[in-house]
């Protein structure tokens, strides 16, 4: 039967297995709902007969916390080979993330090498107007709006603001300032691996030679 993991959940499962030395199925529950964790609560509700759920919420008894332990240990090259393949996904979704960044600052050096104003600017002028929309809004939410009870605007406030905050200007800060630490610490891995696949290339054409 299969386990419906819950996403409000999954942000609480991690620490409470982690807090349990179960640092392997921590790591596989620390990020987002996907096909893969499915799986492995799938996987430990066929083995164990627990709902990974319920340790979100500290429902575990000490020998269902055995029961994991015991899982953890059997399927430990299962869960290795799985966390393997997830950190190779997120290197290339990061590695073709930078490639679309890249290619959009590429489009903006020939935009500045252009006569047209407006193109040379419009990068600029966009930018500063969302920026100016952003801090406009929010102000406007803090000083200006009048909530109410029942006033159903608030909802539709916090939507506008989660979009402006998480969204457009995060996307800005992140085109003018560059990467985050996060994301420099996955552009060295992907930097890694290229050098590792092209040292190995070099081995295998030198070993042809030979």
């Amino acid at each position: 039967m299969p386990v419906p993991l819950i996403a409000a959940a999954l942000a609480s499962i991690a620490p409470a297995l982690a807090k349990q030395g179960l640092d392997l199925l921590s790591g596989i529950f620390r990020g987002t709902v996907n096909k893969g964790t499915k799986e492995i609560a799938e996987l430990i509700e066929e083995k164990t007969g627990i709902d990974i759920n319920d340790a979100a919420d500290n429902k575990l008894t000490v020998e269902q916390w055995a029961k994991l332990k015991d899982f953890e240990f059997q399927y430990q090259s299962k869960l290795l080979e799985w966390r393997q393949q997830a950190d190779a996904n997120d290197l290339e979704r990061e590695r073709l993330t930078n490639a679309d960044r890249a290619d959009a600052r590429g489009l903006q050096k020939a935009a500045l090498a252009s006569d047209d104003i407006v193109a040379k600017r419009f990068i600029y002028f966009y930018a500063s107007g969302l920026t100016l929309l952003t801090f406009v809004f929010i102000f406007y939410a803090a000083f200006i709006h009048d909530y109410k009870n029942g006033d159903q605007s608030a909802r539709v406030i916090d939507t506008v603001l989660g979009f402006l905050l998480g969204v457009t200007l995060s996307a800005i800060i992140q085109y003018f300032f560059g990467s985050s630490i996060g994301s420099k610490s996955k552009e060295e891995k992907i930097n890694a691996i290229g050098e590792a696949s092209q040292a190995e290339r070099n081995a295998r054409q030198r070993g042809g030679q030979s």
